[in-house]
C-alpha cells in the first residue's frame, strides 16, 4: 500500500508541474500558427528576455497555442 501511495504522489507532482522553456531553446519551432517543443505541441510557459533590461516576458501555451490563462 505504501508503494502505491508513493507512486501516486510522484505522479501527482510530475503531472502538475509546468514546463518553462526559454525562447532561445533550439528545440522550439513554429509550425504554422502552433509552437512545438521536441516535435510535440508545447504546453507550458515560454520565457523571453527583454533586451537591455532584466525583465522577462512569460507567455503561457497550451497544445501549441497561446493560452488565455
Amino acid at each position: 500500500m505504501k508503494k502505491i501511495t508513493l507512486l501516486l504522489i510522484i505522479l501527482l507532482f510530475t503531472a502538475c508541474t509546468t514546463k518553462e522553456v526559454r525562447m532561445t531553446d533550439p528545440e522550439l519551432q513554429m509550425k504554422g500558427f502552433e509552437l512545438y517543443y521536441q516535435d510535440e505541441p508545447f504546453t507550458g510557459t515560454l520565457i523571453q528576455q527583454i533586451p537591455f533590461t532584466d525583465d522577462e516576458l512569460k507567455i503561457k501555451y497550451k497544445n501549441g497555442i497561446i493560452s488565455g490563462q
